[in-house]
């Protein structure tokens, strides 16, 4: 959740009968009050996390078919030249699709992966998830990683 400082005119809030338990006569002073933080969030979107675990090296990760899931190992966070992000704003409903990569061999005999929280899809390879509230995917690596 992005936090951001906010200062607003008590005035400009017209329309509201509460704001953080300040009273509606303190609105008529049109005086300005400091927010410590205000969340910002789209009725239509959701955070989706992906929490990645098991066998893994610095190129695996999970992709998602949305911009910015690229989601590999903590130790592996801050890798030259590629930007990994373990969470995104997505749209509320919207199928998202998740798979893996950075691992030895062939999926399913040399590699494998556990998926929770989605719906796993292509015989385990990939999982998708249309989430309607913030929600967290699991994906734990079995086998070698590359």
């Amino acid at each position: 959740m992005k936090r951001f400082p906010f200062v607003a005119s008590l005035a400009a809030l017209a329309g509201f009968s509460s704001l953080a338990g300040f009273s509606a006569s303190a609105w008529a002073q049109d005086r300005p009050v400091d927010l410590s933080e205000v969340e910002v969030r789209g009725v239509n979107t959701v955070i989706l996390r992906v929490k990645v675990s098991g066998d893994m090296g610095p190129g695996t990760v999970v992709l998602g078919d949305v911009a910015g899931i690229n989601c590999g190992p903590a130790q592996y966070l801050y890798t030259p030249h590629e930007n990994r992000q373990c969470w995104v704003w997505v749209q509320r409903h919207r199928p998202v699709t998740l798979s893996a990569r950075g691992m030895k061999g062939a999926f399913g005999s040399d590699w494998s992966i556990a998926w929770s929280g989605c719906k796993v899809i292509d015989g385990g390879a990939r999982c998708v998830i249309a989430p309607d509230e913030d929600v967290e995917v699991g994906a734990v690596f079995s086998g070698t990683p590359e």
